[in-house]
């Protein structure tokens, strides 16, 4: 892994972990076999860059926080082939920077610091 939030399986969102906006769901979470979180889809707090389709699909398109401007990961048009999960649906893979993010779990338990031991964010 290069994150341990590669292995996160827990019902939570996945938040930004310079300004704290709200991310990814965990219900859009997938093992792509790259060793970074990868998400099926966004919510409101991550920005696209506007690139073409070719680029998209090929090379991807960087993924911002909305909020802080911080760097997140890449967004690759190639979703379809993770069959049996979300992306297949979506058709998209946010490939995402572990240490881009912090994730909160839905049943209150500490928060989970992406590329830190486990431990409780203040």
């Amino acid at each position: 892994y290069s994150s341990v939030l590669e292995g996160e399986k827990r019902e939570g969102i996945f938040h930004c972990a310079g300004c704290d906006t709200p991310l990814f769901d965990s219900a859009m979470k997938f093992r792509s076999g790259t060793g970074w979180p990868s998400f099926a889809d966004s919510l409101e707090g991550v920005e696209v860059e506007q690139v073409n389709l070719v680029q998209l699909t090929m090379g991807g398109a960087e993924l911002r926080c909305k909020t802080c401007g911080g760097h997140l990961g890449d967004l690759f048009n190639d979703g379809y082939i993770f069959v049996g999960t979300p992306a297949a649906t979506t058709g998209k893979r946010y490939c995402i920077d572990g240490a881009a993010l912090i994730f909160k779990p839905a049943d209150g338990s500490p928060s989970v610091v992406g590329d830190q031991a486990p431990t409780k964010v203040e």
